[in-house]
């Protein structure tokens, strides 16, 4: 044997294929997380272990370990049928529109706080625009609408016009413009003394270049030379095997050089009256330019009026750029209503769904299906004469017990006495279950487990062969009555459903040897011996 799957896989598995659908239990209060019912929980409804079926204290299996019972309480209403397929659809719908919800009142928030921001900047700009002069001083910022609105006229202002600015002063203007073209012609000069301090550097390069070739062939003295052969050496006469240039090409190029170097030494003068002249110039633009900006010094303090309009030009040019941007930048909640409108309808829609998916509504549905078990529990606890069987017996879902309601008060479980009566409610119950289970095709597998519901009138020990012969006659009566009784709800449960009772007694009537499967004895058991010497 190897393993070939998790017990996570085989959990979902088992579960669809127990017919049981997407589901999940939600609780109102606390910290407990939502609960998904799958196949381990509904085999609590399916098994009662030898020391759980005669408890007074314990109804379900595995009660008394830890969340057991939680996970009874929570997944028990989903097994009766409380809650369906159309309850989870509607709760996922109820989700989204929660959500929906959620986010437009998150964006109508976001737009408040917008609109806050705005309206706070709006006044903010408005009280510059009345210090710059924009606005007139006896506006208040208190109406948001009337306070943009006019933010929106200063945005169209000319600031130019008289009713702003008076004029600037005309000397001032002619200065500036005598400065910038003085500037200009500053540039032209210096430009042109940069392209001729180039220039001469490029031709005196090319001088020393020409010269040192120049030095070169006048030392080596070629154009001396009487052979113009190629392969005649041109000092020594030699015949040579590489052809050399002849003596007459050298000197060619010698006298090439010569007048190259003629022609440039006669342009050098010409270039350095050139440089002399943009330096003189650049010095008379310059001496200029100094003496302009000193007399356009003395026109801005005989024109402060002028400098101080200007400066208001240029404060109001920089407040109106910041609300022009601002307003640009900003729009107002116009579509206030219709946020509200569409939050009206979002709420209504949650409010339809939460009707739907009531947890008031489920747990009517619980208790009604619990009373409609309830006959069935009562009918079988009088046909097992049970105690207290003359009230109404019900099952408690919040205990997680039996509660037999009498004239005296509900009594549970716990506080009726005998083992007898212990057994018979438990087997009482599980079966009204699977009755109710069966007939409302609910997603609990249709299999019970009894282990040793007779052991509270048949020890054991008692009589290993299973006959009941030894027993008291109240005792054998109890016994023979409640296995009848086990085969005739079984019978009444019908297809689809499957009682396995673990027991030490047995009976002598037809019925009961027709239903035994197998007899464990002696050395046979449950689980073969060879199974157990497999390593």
């Amino acid at each position: 044997m190897h393993k070939n799957t998790t017990e996570e896989a085989l959990i979902r598995l088992l579960t669809r294929f127990a017919g049981i659908a997407e589901n999940e239990n939600r609780p109102l209060m606390g910290t407990r997380r939502p609960l998904q019912a799958t196949i381990r929980h509904a085999l609590f409804l399916c098994f009662q272990k030898q020391d759980e079926i005669a408890s007074r204290d314990r109804l379900f299996h595995r009660q008394g370990d830890q969340f057991i019972p939680q996970a009874i309480k929570d997944t028990l209403p989903y097994f009766l049928g409380a809650v369906d397929e159309k309850h989870f659809l509607r709760q996922n719908e109820l989700d989204d529109a929660k959500l929906s919800l959620r986010q437009l009142e998150a964006r109508r928030e976001a737009m408040k706080s917008d609109d806050d921001r705005a309206h706070a900047r709006i006044r903010r700009f408005v009280l510059d625009a009345r210090r710059v002069g924009l606005v007139n001083e006896d506006f208040e910022p208190i109406e948001v609408e009337r306070a943009l609105q006019e933010l929106e006229r200063v945005i169209v202002m000319d600031l130019q016009s008289p009713s702003i600015v008076s004029g600037s002063s005309e000397v001032i203007v002619r200065i500036e413009n005598e400065i910038s073209t003085l500037h200009r012609q500053l540039d032209d000069v210096q430009n042109g003394i940069r392209a001729t301090k180039h220039f001469m550097r490029e031709q005196t390069r090319y001088s020393t270049e020409v010269s040192e070739q120049r030095a070169r062939l006048v030392s080596l003295d070629l154009y001396t030379g009487t052979s113009d052969a190629d392969n005649i050496c041109p000092l020594c006469e030699a015949h040579l095997k590489t052809p050399t240039p002849a003596v007459s090409d050298l000197s060619s190029s010698l006298r090439v050089l010569e007048k190259q170097l003629e022609a440039v030494g006669a342009e050098r003068p010409h270039l350095q009256e050139r440089l002399d002249a943009f330096g003189t110039k650049r010095s008379d633009i310059e001496k200029a330019i100094v003496s302009t900006q000193r007399d356009l010094e003395r026109a801005y303090a005989d024109d402060e009026k002028a400098r101080l309009q200007r400066d208001q030009v240029i404060e109001r040019a920089r407040v109106v750029g910041r609300i022009s941007a601002f307003l640009d930048q900003t729009t107002l909640s116009d579509e206030r209503g219709d946020l509200d409108m569409l939050i009206e309808e979002a709420q209504r829609r949650v409010e339809v769904l939460a009707e739907h998916v009531s947890a008031d509504d489920v747990e009517e549905r619980v208790y009604t299906f619990l009373n409609l078990i309830a006959d069935h529990m009562t009918s079988y606890a009088s046909g097992l004469d049970l105690e207290h069987a003359e009230g109404r017996i019900r099952l408690d879902l919040k205990k997680l017990s039996v509660v037999a309601e009498t004239v005296t008060g509900p009594i549970s479980l716990n506080r009726i006495g005998s083992g007898e009566n212990w057994v018979g409610y438990h087997v009482v119950t599980f079966l009204a279950l699977h009755r109710w289970f069966r007939e409302q095709k609910c997603p609990v597998p249709g299999i019970l487990v009894f282990d040793q519901p007779s052991q509270a009138h048949y020890p054991p020990e008692a009589d290993q062969s299973g006959r009941i012969d030894t027993l008291q006659d109240a005792d054998r009566r109890a016994v023979h009555n409640l296995f009848e009784f086990m085969h005739s709800a079984s019978q009444a449960i019908g297809d689809g459903f499957q009682l396995i009772v673990l027991d030490h007694a047995h009976l002598d009537d037809d019925w009961f040897n027709a239903s035994v499967v197998e007899e464990w004895r002696g050395d046979v058991a449950l689980v073969p011996v060879e199974w157990t010497e497999m390593s």
